[in-house]
């Protein structure tokens, strides 16, 4: 049998959430000029399992056609014109490592991992 599903107050409310860390990662990421490196640079640390797990988690909540990679417009109808043009468009070109105008799973991952900075 299918699990209920939460309520739809609920989701709005987690998708709110998950929405602000992105749009503060998002924010962080242009005022700090972090660049991420795409690939795993020396020190920097392996996600965990569970960090896996909320990165993939975000990246399917933003992958509204569920093709297994996240363009500019779903990012956009996410935020409904709450992100800034030129904060999309830096996003994009930092992140978007084999610059296919999508950004993929494991580019997110390398992106989320660069925003932790180095583990202790």
């Amino acid at each position: 049998p299918l699990l209920p599903h939460p309520p739809q107050s609920a989701k709005r409310e987690n998708m709110a959430m998950r929405q602000r860390w992105l749009y503060s990662a998002l924010a962080a990421f242009a005022l700090l000029g972090v660049v991420c490196a795409g690939q795993q640079a020396a020190g920097q640390a392996q996600p965990s399992d569970k960090e896996v797990a909320e990165f993939k988690q975000d990246f399917l909540d933003f992958d509204l056609n569920k093709d297994d990679q996240i363009d500019a417009q779903e990012v956009r109808s996410q935020f409904k014109g709450e992100l800034d043009t030129r904060e999309l468009h830096q996003f994009f070109i930092d992140v978007d490592k084999d610059n296919s105008g999508t950004i993929t799973l494991q580019e997110y991952i390398d992106y989320a991992m660069s925003l932790n900075g180095p583990s202790d």
